[in-house]
C-alpha cells in the first residue's frame, strides 16, 4: 500500500513538472478528473441536462440517515428503491430507479423515480410469492415512461435486481430489518 502511495505521489510530481511532455499532460487532465479529492459540491451538486425547472440543483447522491442513494447515471445499484407510491404505508412497497434527486423550493429533497412495471399477472405466475418470508419478486424488465415524485421518507429500502430473461426481473428487497423476526419472537415466547 505504501509503495503504490509513492508511486502515485512520483507520478503526480512528473505529471505537474513544465517539461511534461504536452500528450502527457493531457493525460493529467483525465486523471484529475478521476482520482483528484472532490469537494462536497462537486461531487453532490450539479447542473441537470434536464431539469426540472431553470434554476433546478440536481445532485448526484444523497446520503440519508446513513444509506447512499444515487441517481441511475451516476450509481444504478444505489438508485434501485423500493418506495411507499404516494406514502400511502398500508400499501406494499414498490421498485423504482432513482433518475433525478432534488430540492424542492421548501427545501425538501425528492426523488424523481422511473417505477418497475409489474408483471402481468395472466401471462405468468410468481414463483417467490409462496415464499412469504423470502422478499423477492417477478416484475417486467420495464419501467415506466413518466417520473414520479418519491419523498426520502417514503423509500423502505434498496434492491437487487436479477435480469433472468428479456422480459423478467427479480426484484429483491434488501431491507435491513426482517419480517422473520417477529415471527421467531413471538414464536419463543
Amino acid at each position: 500500500m505504501l509503495h503504490a502511495f509513492i508511486r502515485n505521489a512520483k507520478l503526480r510530481s512528473w505529471l505537474s513538472r513544465a517539461d511534461c511532455p504536452p500528450a502527457i499532460q493531457e493525460c493529467k487532465v483525465l486523471f484529475d478528473r478521476m482520482y483528484a479529492p472532490k469537494s462536497a459540491t462537486s461531487i453532490d451538486e450539479e447542473h441537470a441536462e434536464d431539469p426540472l425547472d431553470d434554476s433546478a440543483v440536481l445532485r448526484a447522491r444523497l446520503k440519508f440517515n446513513g444509506v447512499i442513494y444515487s441517481r441511475a447515471s451516476t450509481h444504478v445499484g444505489n438508485s434501485q428503491v423500493l418506495f411507499y407510491p404516494r406514502g400511502d404505508q398500508l400499501s406494499s412497497p414498490v421498485p423504482g430507479s432513482i433518475q433525478h434527486i432534488y430540492a424542492t423550493p421548501a427545501g425538501e429533497l425528492v426523488f424523481a423515480v422511473h417505477r418497475q412495471l409489474p408483471l402481468d399477472c395472466h401471462d405468468t405466475i410468481d414463483p417467490f410469492a409462496v415464499y412469504p418470508d423470502f422478499p423477492a419478486k417477478l416484475y417486467s424488465s420495464s419501467f415506466s415512461s413518466h417520473l414520479e415524485n418519491v419523498k426520502v421518507s417514503w423509500v423502505v429500502s434498496h434492491f437487487a435486481r436479477w435480469e433472468i430473461s428479456s422480459d423478467r426481473v427479480v426484484i429483491l428487497s434488501l431491507c435491513r430489518v426482517s419480517t422473520a423476526i417477529p415471527k421467531i419472537l413471538s414464536i419463543s415466547v
